[in-house]
């Protein structure tokens, strides 16, 4: 669901592409260029779906097609799997393989999004920007990247947001931190919103 590591062996060497929006930012790979190969297995994996979708409905015009109690029970099961096959592979192939982040303040989400060559994007999982209580940084044990993870509320496990260099995710969390209500005030907050409920129902008796 994050952006996949660098693979950087140059410190120096941009590994994220930040770009700045009017709601709040994006990342995603510096490398991510025009890539032909990429554009052959999107075409590829829409023709596969469209032929697995042909054969789940042309069974049934075909001529001489058997239509037997036996016959149309496995004729239903076969068009119900290569039906749900082929359209899962078109989506597959609609999708893309280019991963990218949006952090939008203004709607206080972090969006993880999928795009293809043709830079049509779906969101595959949202992170409410509220549900984060902090953002910490870690080194790669297998190469020179750094990591920046968003820790989430209830102690579920951390996100990666992004893999870069050390100066990028530095750069992002300090940005992140801006974003993010601290743990500190999140409690006083708490507290104060205690004080004043209770406040209330002792002026209300």
């Amino acid at each position: 669901m994050a952006l996949r590591s660098t693979g950087n062996v140059d410190p120096d060497k941009p590994g994220l592409e930040f770009i700045n929006m009017p709601w709040g930012f994006r990342l995603r790979p510096a490398d991510m260029k025009e890539d032909k190969g990429e554009t052959l297995t999107e075409w590829a994996l829409m023709f596969l779906g469209g032929v697995l979708l042909l054969s789940a409905f042309g069974q049934w015009i075909l001529p001489g097609s058997l239509y037997g109690g036996d016959m149309i029970a496995m004729k239903l099961m076969l068009t119900a799997v290569l039906g749900v096959a082929g359209g899962l592979i078109i989506s597959i192939s609609a999708r893309g393989f280019r991963p990218e982040v949006q952090v939008d303040r203004m709607r206080r989400e972090i969006r993880f999004v999928s795009r293809n060559p043709r830079g049509r994007g779906e969101i595959l999982a949202t992170v409410e920007i509220d549900r984060i209580i902090g953002v910490g940084m870690t080194k790669s044990v297998d190469g020179p990247d750094c990591h920046c993870l968003i820790y989430l509320i209830n102690g579920e496990k951390p996100l990666r947001l992004a893999s870069g260099t050390e100066k990028e995710i530095k750069a992002i969390r300090t940005i992140m931190d801006d974003y993010v209500t601290p743990a500190q005030e999140r409690l006083a907050a708490k507290i104060a919103n205690g004080k004043a409920a209770g406040e209330l129902m002792a002026t209300a008796v």
